[in-house]
């Protein structure tokens, strides 16, 4: 494809692969297709230390004395270092699998929920966990207790949007649209509410260093989780840029369809360009070109339409919304049997 670009007077290798990656782009933003409908999940990894499976604690107060990781910290206003005695150690040198420790969140009970970004086992009985940021709250001194666990979710790289988020424990519909960090700020804001989670809200982009998931949505989860549950989301998200020679476009685009989108925009900037572009083509219409080139490219795009329609009926049949959160009807996976409903 940036071979046949390269015959565009003015252009280059460089400028060939840039404008067919935003052809690229623009055709995925301005068109749902299949290959952007993405399934996934995500498993909460419950409280360290605590159950590994079952349903929600169902509490909203006294969180300290109710939830607690074993052994205790200590840790200073204005570090980011907490250090863990030898109880908490040895349960953290202990696991294994995943989520990752620089995957959950640090917190003492009814203050801020930090990041984790980095564990050192150098020291068996004095384990260190690396935070995001400095602790800014008051000091906690050796023999301190501490909640581990994940709040904080990813989405797939490139999520665009939420089609639909389910508990498929209790077949329960997650509400992922009506929810913001305001409102948790303002209902929950020390964040002691945990139970089984109904809803799904933004939060930020990953920026954690040397993150797996840097640069992608991060949601959280809420009421907490601090049970082992899965979840199952579907949601859109643009395909990755073309890199390599061998990269191919997904199902239905075609060479010719990227293409055509390229040189309009290509064209575009051509015509931008006359006056201070002198060179061999500078005379082409190219206002003609661009219409030309739309047209075309309309006309292909209703062709992979079409070649699309199919998939995009199937995976919307499966990702209809169920009831509203806390509605439960159908099989529950976790009860064996059929729900009555919540009244």
């Amino acid at each position: 494809m940036y071979q046949e670009l390269l015959g565009v007077p003015g252009m280059n290798l460089g400028l060939a692969k840039t404008r067919l990656n935003e052809a690229f782009l623009k055709i995925q933003n301005e068109n749902v297709f299949s290959f952007q409908c993405v399934t996934g999940g995500w498993l909460t990894a419950g409280l360290f230390g605590g159950p590994s499976s079952g349903q929600g604690q169902s509490q909203s107060f006294n969180a300290g004395a109710t939830f607690l990781s074993p052994g205790t910290i200590s840790i200073q206003p204005f570090q980011n270092i907490v250090v863990c005695d030898a109880v908490a150690s040895a349960a953290l040198i202990a696991y294994t699998g995943f989520p990752l420790i620089t995957q959950q969140q640090f917190r003492v009970p009814y203050y801020s929920i930090y990041n984790i970004i980095g564990i050192d086992p150098t020291d068996p009985n004095a384990v260190t966990l690396k935070l995001d940021r400095p602790w800014m709250e008051p000091a906690q001194p050796p023999g301190s207790g501490y909640m581990l666990y994940q709040c904080y979710f990813p989405l797939p790289p490139g999520a665009k949007r939420i089609w639909n988020v389910r508990d498929t424990t209790n077949n329960n519909a997650m509400n992922f649209w009506s929810k913001t960090q305001i409102d948790l700020a303002i209902e929950d804001a020390e964040r002691t509410v945990f139970d089984e989670p109904l809803y799904v809200v933004p939060y930020q982009i990953d920026t954690r260093p040397n993150s797996a998931t840097l640069g992608q949505q991060l949601v959280e989860l809420w009421p907490g989780p601090l049970s082992q549950l899965p979840y199952t989301f579907m949601c859109q998200c643009n395909w990755a840029p073309l890199v390599n020679p061998t990269d191919n476009l997904p199902f239905p685009l075609s060479d010719e369809l990227v293409k055509e989108r390229a040189y309009e925009t290509i064209s575009l900037w051509k015509e931008s360009q006359k006056g201070d572009d002198m060179e061999r083509g500078s005379g082409a219409n190219w206002q003609f070109l661009v219409k030309a080139h739309h047209e075309e490219y309309k006309d292909l795009l209703r062709q992979a339409r079409i070649m699309d329609r199919h998939l995009m009926e199937l995976y919307f049949t499966k990702a209809q919304q169920t009831p509203s959160p806390g509605f439960q009807d159908g099989y529950a996976t976790l009860a064996g049997q059929l729900n009555i409903g919540t009244f």
